[in-house]
């Protein structure tokens, strides 16, 4: 039988293996939850990459037009247990719109017709002196006129060959002014392709003409009949009370350029280089600008305001973006500051659009306490570098000559200006037809080409502002050109 001492050691040596075995666990659990940790991390980041990669236009500063074709079609399906949606076209029990006649000065033929005098008698008629009318439309059989100049030829004792020379006949060009207008209106207004312009040509109009043509009266005289009129545009962009700013992409010999998009209340002016630094801003904008400048919270557009003290406003439809993209963060306080942001977001604009329902008193009240509410959370910001960043445009900063700015003014100009918008969206919305032009037509070649879309896209949205007929206003600019007349003016 063993001894009391030989059970002491006995159980005093098991007691050390153990202590041993629980040490080497407790390094394998330590070293397991580093890894779990490092592990979570790299999950963590994985997912923000991910998020950040699937970035569409609800929460990104991406335009529509760059979503996923068909991405979000299950979403517009009716769910079970909802009625379909109704059929195109008129609805039982709707009464017929008739198209508005064209006014008489547009007939060119017109016919009238009575009811028989037998039948007036018999139902004891009596004219009323006016009558319902039916037009009909239809293109002439030659939508184009043919004048074709006869010059006698002479022949000298020598072989010379001599003709009258006419100076308004040999000087101008084929084309008539409403013609070339027509070609300048389905390159840029229609987006049409020289080369379909060059098949309309051929089967419409039943005049051969080449893509080579096209293309030189297009860069030529159509473009040149607008030089003045953009000029003089561009140079008003500074004398806007507001002004908002946007830009895309647009490739010259496939190297991506920039088309720079200011737009006021009464025109729109394009412009493309080879930059998207602030130097263009400084040359079209200028130091001298005294209005409110609305643009999205882009670097250069930053520098810009910041340096020659620009009244900026900047976008809250892109705040909002970035905003609805932190409701994918990984970090569960990030998200819920997000989603905090957006409840604030909400109540201030439902101030805001409220306004013709209080007094003037009452709405400042609502819109500053809404304010204040919005910055109480965005300044309690949660420690991810993304939150950091968005919190950072509403910061109070110290400047240069010992003063503090605070930058959240330049996201609530809005609520004190008057036509100030809160969001860069009439730009976006100009910048349209420049993105549907660059995917058909894949940008320019040459300089020239980069002119002319230029002065026709400036032309025709500030035409549209202004309730002009473009076709027209380009036909009057041709007609000037061709005559050496003043070129009509964009701005009024």
């Amino acid at each position: 039988m063993a001894s009391k001492d030989d059970i002491i050691a006995e159980l005093r040596a098991l007691v050390e293996k153990q202590a041993k075995q629980i040490a080497a666990q407790a390094k394998q659990i330590a070293a397991q939850a580093k890894q779990i940790t490092a592990l979570t991390q790299e999950v963590a980041e994985l997912k923000l990459k991910l998020a950040k990669a699937n970035k569409d236009s609800s929460n990104s500063s991406k335009s529509p037009s760059s979503d996923i074709t068909g991405a979000g079609k299950d979403k517009k399906k009716n769910k079970p247990g909802r009625p379909k949606k109704r059929k195109i076209g008129g609805q039982p029990g709707h009464r017929r719109n008739l198209r508005t006649p064209l006014p008489p000065e547009r007939v060119d033929e017109s016919f009238e017709y009575e009811i028989d005098p037998d039948e007036v008698c018999r139902l004891q008629l009596t004219p009323t002196g006016e009558f319902d009318i039916v037009q009909t439309i239809e293109l002439p059989n030659s939508p184009v006129i043919v004048t074709e100049h006869r010059f006698a030829l002479y022949q000298s004792p020598e072989g010379t060959i001599y003709y009258p020379f006419v100076p308004e006949v040999h000087n101008r060009p084929i084309f008539g002014p409403r013609l070339m207008a027509t070609i300048g209106w389905l390159k840029s207004q229609a987006h049409c392709s020289y080369s379909t312009i060059d098949q309309y040509f051929d089967d419409v109009l039943g005049v051969p003409v080449s893509r080579g043509y096209l293309a030189k009266l297009c860069t030529g005289i159509v473009s040149a009949s607008l030089a003045d009129a953009y000029e003089e545009a561009k140079a008003a962009i500074p004398d806007q009370p507001q002004l908002g700013s946007d830009e895309t992409s647009f490739k010259d010999n496939g190297k991506k350029n920039w088309v720079w998009c200011l737009s006021s209340a009464i025109l729109t002016v394009f412009h493309i280089a080879t930059s998207r630094s602030r130097k263009v801003l400084e040359e079209l904008v200028g130091d001298e600008f005294k209005g409110y400048l609305n643009f999205d919270y882009y670097s250069a557009n930053c520098s810009f305001a910041w340096n020659y003290g620009i009244k900026a406003q900047y976008c809250w439809a892109h705040l909002i973006r970035d905003m609805r993209f932190l409701l994918k963060h990984p970090d569960q306080k990030t998200r819920e500051w997000a989603e905090q942001l957006l409840d604030r977001s909400r109540r201030l604009f439902s101030a805001w659009h409220s306004r013709e329902e209080m007094t003037p008193h009452g709405f400042e009240f609502s819109m500053d306490l809404q304010r204040d509410r919005f910055l109480e959370v965005v300044r309690n910001v949660p420690k991810s570098t993304e939150a950091a960043n968005l919190a950072a445009r509403f910061a109070v900063v110290s400047v240069s000559d010992g003063s503090t700015y605070d930058m959240s003014q330049d996201y609530f100009r809005f609520q004190f200006a008057s036509g100030v918008e809160p969001t860069n969206n009439h730009s976006e919305q100009q910048v349209r037809h420049v993105v549907i032009d660059r995917r058909i037509t894949q940008g320019t070649r040459s300089e020239s080409g980069q002119r002319f879309n230029e002065r026709m896209w400036t032309a025709i949205a500030t035409c549209k502002k202004q309730q002009k007929n473009f076709f027209e206003y380009l036909h009057a600019s041709i007609e000037a050109k061709l005559s050496g007349a003043a070129a009509p003016s964009l701005l009024h």
